[in-house]
């Protein structure tokens, strides 16, 4: 059986590629001693000056319960909610100790599920997006 939590949240500042980099090698590093794996998207709105955060992890009950507060902790981002927490048997990211993608607004065309952070309905009616922020993720790692 094996514990997930999705989230999404805004990062304080642009992030650097190379900052961005050095986040997923040292996430990597920690997660794969840690028997987690998951997904992190990263998106900068230039329209908004702000980044989004939206990150999947997957593991033993005990394992998420020792990586909650190192993200909830994590200075780099702030406005955490998570959108969908539970339990399955198989993992959807077996293989990835940290899957990563750095997203721009071209990547959003045609993408089904898309929801837009900075859109008012999205935040008026969160509980039942849930849902459709798991496809949404789970798509980026079918394509």
């Amino acid at each position: 059986m094996f514990e997930y939590v999705m989230y999404t949240s805004f990062s304080k500042s642009k992030i650097s590629n190379e900052d961005l980099r050095e986040l997923l090698s040292k996430s990597r590093e920690w997660n794969s001693r840690e028997n987690i794996s998951g997904l992190l998207i990263y998106r900068f709105n230039e329209e908004f000056n702000r980044g989004n955060f939206l990150q999947l992890v997957e593991g033993p009950k005990k394992s998420i319960i020792k990586v909650w507060p190192r993200i909830s902790g994590d200075t780099r981002h702030h406005t955490i909610t998570v959108l969908e927490e539970g339990t399955y048997d198989q993992r959807i990211f077996p293989t990835w100790s940290m899957g990563f993608k750095n997203i721009n607004d071209i990547d959003f065309i045609g993408l089904p599920g898309f929801l837009e952070l900075t859109d008012d309905s999205f935040w008026a009616n969160i509980a039942n997006l849930k849902p459709r922020a798991f496809q949404l993720l789970k798509s980026f790692y079918d394509t």
